[in-house]
């Protein structure tokens, strides 16, 4: 497989491309993982910790860029993922199991965290208020097309309550949580606005709306399966 064909995959593709044809028995125990955990972090299931991380990069001489984001060359450079008494380069965003409704359906809540993504901390430090208000939730629905696809995942900042004409925020209304755009209306109202010009907008009281946060980024995979 060529470095290109590497730089494509996923994380979890190319921890199951450094395993290569070791067992899992042997791979967990050199690495001090449960055999029952491995599975879920080639599946993608569950994000490995940073701990994981630096031992296989160190283990096989793997650029710590290349194995988070597929940036960078395979090899080389092996750095501290989490050194202690110094900063990181990444900065581990969560990923809840809330769904962001981008239709109008219903939704069952879980405040579980499904899993970290890695993101550098100096793009993180020029977009966002801080890593601590982050966090990552999937869309589902097409009220929000183009411009948000159904399957996208998107990034709040949970610190940018305050509301920005026209603005992408999740928030939640009328028992369910959605991406929209808002703007201010006359009498104390909110128009909510999808880019789909399918779905009408419509007006809420602003005492009616709890705003999540901003949508500061977003994420498609481009690759149905």
């Amino acid at each position: 497989m060529g470095s290109k064909d590497r730089a494509k995959m996923t994380l979890a593709e190319r921890l199951r491309s450094l395993r290569g044809d070791t067992s899992t028995a042997d791979f967990c125990r050199r690495f001090g993982i449960h055999r029952n955990t491995l599975p879920r972090y080639e599946s993608g299931e569950r994000t490995p910790d940073a701990d994981f991380l630096e031992a296989i990069c160190r283990a096989y001489n793997v650029n710590p860029s290349w194995l988070l984001l597929g940036e960078g060359p395979m090899t080389g450079g092996v750095t501290t993922l989490q050194p202690k008494g110094d900063e990181s380069s990444f900065d581990l965003i969560p990923m809840v199991e809330t769904e962001l409704s981008a239709g109008g359906g219903a939704f069952v809540q879980s405040e579980d965290v499904k899993g970290h993504y890695a993101f550098r901390k100096e793009w993180i430090r020029k977009v966002a208020s801080g890593p601590k208000d982050m966090v990552l939730m999937r869309v589902f629905g097409n009220s929000m097309y183009p411009t948000i696809q159904d399957g996208d995942t998107v990034m709040i900042d949970t610190n940018r309550k305050k509301i920005v004409e026209g603005g992408l925020f999740a928030l939640r209304f009328d028992q369910t949580v959605m991406i929209k755009r808002l703007s201010f209306r006359t009498g104390g109202k909110i128009q909510i606005i999808s880019d789909n010009r399918e779905y009408q907008p419509y007006e809420a009281d602003m005492q009616d709306i709890h705003i999540i946060g901003q949508v500061i980024f977003f994420s498609r995979v481009l690759i149905q399966e």
